[in-house]
């Protein structure tokens, strides 16, 4: 009997990961949808000034949100409501004096350390981030009271108000306040659409962690991430201009699904380890082969196709008034094939955020030192290349940690093999298809290019769904 019960804990992952992980992903496929109509029409129709002020609100809110939650969302999913409740009664005086340094310091910030703003901007920026960050909360209880279907019809309803909001704005006349203001109501909406959703107990992890220790890391984790992510654009934003900081963002613009997808596979990971209080290696090795191929099965054709026709989407997406930025672009999607999981999910579940936060620190460090050298040599696309290049010694970072601390070898719980296949025959494809179709006129090309790689991802999946039949009656 309990070796029956050990296959149905293994199979488990692989069968009711991929149901409840759609869900997630197709929430964030929906905003990504809604991203892109938006750059469409904003990068056309607003100035290089107007649409770099116009990204800058969102770089100052995706900080100033993540240094004033410091890990909250990431703690909410790993560790048991209790032992945070408990932690925060106990320890009241340190935890209202961090609390509010961490959201008078960003706040300060955005008063007085920003010059492309007036005043009723900057009080509509400090109203939004906090709004948002009551949203990231209240999804992040539904996402861990498994509530995938209810998070997926309130983002439906949410990015069809933001979307909205952003067209009529643009119809009536630009102007910044006024879309903030729409913004916010569109927000507030949102948390009406979550407030039904209870913070009950699901957790039955019995890890004897210092839930403040684990909460520091995690914050500390997720500050270092965020500034990782908008350093090069911080950096050019005050030290060049707003309009090259616009010119510079498109070109280095990741192209977001792919990013949002293992962030909704790693989810569904750290919720499936910590609930279940199963974390032996057998676990963390389904978990880690069900994400790799199913996520490599969308990630790698979509990079290859990505790949061949770089110039020709940028310029469908962006218009060739930010055709300069064409590089950058083609570097940055090199990112993309590390978007095939959560490295971390092991590390966060076993209570080992220190080793989360030092690779962090390291990314960040060695993306810093590699700009100051790639940068007298490539210029701005040198730029995009440090921080590819410190991405990949990242995740092999969290990788080769997660090994020692399951005492294995990394190739046991990741399919090296297997993606370098599915990696290899993605390429092949994908070129062919790109040589043949050039004899096409565009868009035929791209329409055609387009089409082999979605029945590749076709392939692919059906490949991985027959390896998991239940996961299609499930």
């Amino acid at each position: 009997m309990p070796e029956i019960q050990a296959i149905e804990l293994v199979k488990e992952p692989g069968i009711g990961f991929a149901k409840r992980t759609s869900l997630l992903i197709g929430s964030r496929l929906l905003k990504l949808f809604v991203q892109l109509i938006i750059l469409y029409y904003y990068s056309r129709n607003l100035s290089y000034d107007e649409y770099g002020i116009y990204q800058s609100v969102w770089l100052y809110i995706n900080v100033i949100s993540v240094i004033s939650l410091f890990g909250l969302p990431s703690l909410l999913l790993s560790s048991s409501n209790r032992d945070i409740k408990k932690w925060i009664k106990d320890n009241k005086k340190i935890f209202l004096p961090a609390a509010l340094l961490c959201n008078l310091i960003p706040i300060l910030y955005i008063l007085v350390g920003t010059e492309y703003y007036s005043s009723s901007d900057r009080a509509l920026i400090i109203a939004l981030t906090i709004i948002q960050n009551v949203t990231i909360i209240l999804e992040t209880i539904a996402i861990k009271n498994i509530k995938e279907k209810q998070v997926f019809i309130a983002n439906i309803i949410f990015n069809a108000g933001y979307l909205v909001s952003h067209i009529l704005v643009l119809k009536k006349g630009y102007s910044l306040s006024l879309l903030l203001s729409w913004l916010l109501v569109v927000f507030f909406l949102k948390i009406l659409l979550f407030l039904p959703f209870r913070a009950n107990e699901v957790h039955a992890t019995d890890h004897k962690a210092d839930t403040g220790k684990q909460w520091f890391f995690l914050g500390l984790f997720d500050v270092v991430s965020v500034l990782y992510k908008w350093l090069d654009k911080w950096v050019i934003l005050i030290f060049i201009s707003v309009s090259q900081f616009a010119v510079y963002l498109n070109g280095a613009y990741e192209i977001p699904v792919f990013a949002l997808l293992a962030s909704a596979v790693g989810n569904i990971m750290v919720v499936e380890l910590s609930r279940q209080n199963f974390t032996d290696p057998v676990k963390v090795k389904s978990l880690f082969m069900s994400s790799a191929i199913f996520l490599a099965s969308v990630v790698f054709p979509s990079f290859c196709f990505l790949l061949f026709y770089h110039r020709e989407i940028f310029i469908l997406l962006f218009s060739s008034k930010y055709e300069a930025a064409i590089p950058v672009f083609l570097i940055s999607i090199f990112v993309i094939p590390v978007r095939i999981t959560n490295f971390t999910t092991a590390l966060q579940v076993y209570n080992r955020n220190d080793l989360v936060l030092k690779g962090a620190v390291l990314d960040i460090l060695l993306a810093i030192i590699l700009m100051v050298i790639l940068y007298p040599f490539l210029k701005l696309p040198g730029l995009a290349l440090a921080f590819v290049l410190s991405t990949y010694f990242q995740s092999a970072y969290y990788l080769w940690h997660t090994s020692l601390l399951l005492k294995k070898n990394i190739s046991y719980f990741f399919p090296f093999r297997k993606l370098l296949l599915m990696m290899l025959i993605s390429l092949i494809i994908a070129g062919i298809a790109y040589y043949l179709l050039s004899l096409l006129a565009y868009p035929y090309n791209i329409i055609g290019g387009a089409g082999i790689c979605v029945a590749l991802i076709t392939v692919f999946l059906w490949h991985y769904f027959s390896q998991h039949p239940r996961v299609i009656s499930g």
